[in-house]
């Protein structure tokens, strides 16, 4: 690197806004000249600062001189030299007018005092580290919460949780919204890469997979792995809830499924999928031999059971006008009213029953 003008460098390690990479400064600074021996550099570059009790105590004073803190025109007497742990007397010699930065360092160097003791890195400056760390920390731990307790990201925006916030911690400033869209697209591509390691472990995965239509009427495909690992321990993950858009045909269930296999790069590792027994999902599963389909046990089971429902199919048919009849507000209060009459301490209330939920009319 070159010097011009007598400048040196100071090169530092800071941060962008908005980003966790690190980043190498380069900045000129004019530094005083480097005396034989001495840390100029250094000390000028860092600034003058006041000399502590400790350094003074660690000064051996030249007997003879009254003031040996007195202006010596830049040069110390030879007799005022530093003293070691063991007693010993250094062999550096530094002036002790003007600035004590040199001096400073060379304690620390020696380990007679600590650095922040030294005054050559304030405990401001590491303080503030201190609360730099914490902020990203609580950023951290926000985004935790809002993941797991799957809330909307409008409420860290909201003017009642920053208040919260603030009471709690007013060192904390609030991420916002934008931010921790950030922070959850890095968070999601970082886990994506430790879950496809953990795939490959897998010596064969079990898939199940479902269709799912949210309240607003989109179509949804569900994709759950299982596999055994080295210590008979089963792992369930859930890969991902893809929108899928209408017509979920045999073919686009087939293509989505092969999709989400090699996104997560497991194509050769998946031995069955278990889904439910629409005629459009088994002749999706046939296509992707040779991975074998296994039904699910519940959805096999209320498809048994609906049929033996027929047997008693006008009982059923009563019970869910009955149902249907309290189902007003009016009734409901009415029927509350009656049963705590009657003595019940905890109301009961009707089930609906669900024509995909053969336990559903059991309970009813």
């Amino acid at each position: 690197m070159e010097n011009n003008n007598d400048q040196d460098y100071i090169i530092t390690l800071s941060e962008n806004e908005g980003s966790s990479d690190e980043i190498v400064e380069i900045t000129p600074t004019p530094l005083a000249k480097k005396k034989r021996g001495c840390p100029a550099k250094l000390s000028k570059a860092l600034g003058k600062q006041k000399m502590t009790n400790t350094t003074l105590e660690s000064i051996d004073r030249a007997p003879n001189d009254s003031n040996p803190f007195k202006q010596t025109a830049a040069i110390i007497k030879p007799q005022t030299k530093f003293l070691l742990d063991d007693g010993e007397k250094c062999s550096k010699n530094y002036k002790y007018d003007g600035s004590t930065g040199n001096l400073s360092y060379h304690l620390v160097k020696h380990g007679i005092i600590p650095l922040l003791e030294s005054g050559i890195i304030s405990p401001m400056h590491t303080q503030s580290a201190s609360n730099k760390n914490g902020q990203k920390e609580k950023e951290l731990s926000t985004l935790r919460w809002i993941l797991l307790t799957t809330q909307p990201l409008s409420t860290i925006t909201q003017k009642a949780y920053i208040e919260h916030m603030y009471i709690i911690d007013p060192q904390f400033t609030v991420p916002g919204e934008k931010k921790l869209r950030m922070m959850i697209a890095r968070s999601y591509g970082y886990n994506k890469e430790k879950l496809k390691l953990l795939l490959k472990t897998a010596q064969s995965i079990s898939l199940t997979t479902d269709l799912w239509s949210s309240r607003s009427k989109h179509g949804y495909l569900g994709l759950t792995a299982t596999w055994i690992n080295k210590n008979f321990e089963i792992m369930d993950v859930l890969l991902e809830i893809s929108y899928f858009p209408i017509p979920h045909t045999a073919k686009a269930i087939t293509e989505g499924i092969k999709n989400a296999m090699q996104k997560w790069e497991i194509e050769n590792l998946v031995v069955s999928i278990t889904t439910d027994n629409g005629a459009n999902v088994v002749a999706a599963i046939r296509d992707l031999t040779p991975i074998k389909r296994l039904s699910c046990a519940a959805h096999t089971l209320q498809l048994a059971i609906s049929k033996g429902l027929k047997v008693v199919e006008n009982l059923v048919s009563r019970t869910k006008q009955l149902i249907n009849f309290f189902s007003t507000q009016k009734q409901i209060e009415r029927l509350i009213k009656v049963q705590k009459e009657i003595g019940y301490e905890e109301p009961l209330h009707l089930i609906q029953d669900i024509s995909t939920r053969w336990n559903s009319s059991y309970l009813a």
